[in-house]
């Protein structure tokens, strides 16, 4: 049987998962809050399911509208995610990342469990090279 891949498309940014724990993004332009809530309820419907990897391609991905970035430090749950690897990334991407993490940890009273979870390679090469080794280190639980 054929791995089961779903897509989606949120604004100008697509997504699709790759069975058995990989949400692949490729984000482009800015994020509005409409497009975080959606991001949210996607990361919830998969992540309540089986939590996952996210693998970002950042190469035409810009920033974030303020309001976007409280809803997803608010909203989104560590449990979800399994980790997060953006590649081809610039600076203003760590730095949204980070302030995220930040925010996060703000807005909530425990100290969020994704901070070590979030890593920035420079290709997809090095990114799925990474996720095996991050599935490794889990238990051996890879494609």
């Amino acid at each position: 049987m054929p791995p089961i891949q779903r897509e989606w498309t949120i604004g100008r940014h697509t997504f699709h998962f790759e069975a058995p724990d990989l949400l692949w993004s490729k984000l482009q332009g800015g994020c509005t809050l409409e497009q975080a809530v959606q991001m949210v309820n996607l990361y919830r419907e998969l992540g309540t399911a089986h939590p996952f990897f996210i693998m970002g391609d950042m190469e035409t991905a810009e920033g974030m509208e303020s309001e976007a970035r409280r809803y997803v430090s608010e909203h989104v749950r560590s449990e979800w995610i399994l980790g997060v690897i953006y590649f081809k990334t610039r600076l203003l991407h760590k730095a949204l990342a980070m302030g995220l993490l930040l925010a996060a940890e703000m807005t909530r009273a425990e100290k969020s469990t994704l901070r070590g979870k979030i890593h920035f390679v420079s290709s997809q090469a090095k990114a799925r090279a990474l996720l095996e080794q991050l599935r490794e280190q889990r238990g051996g639980n890879s494609t």
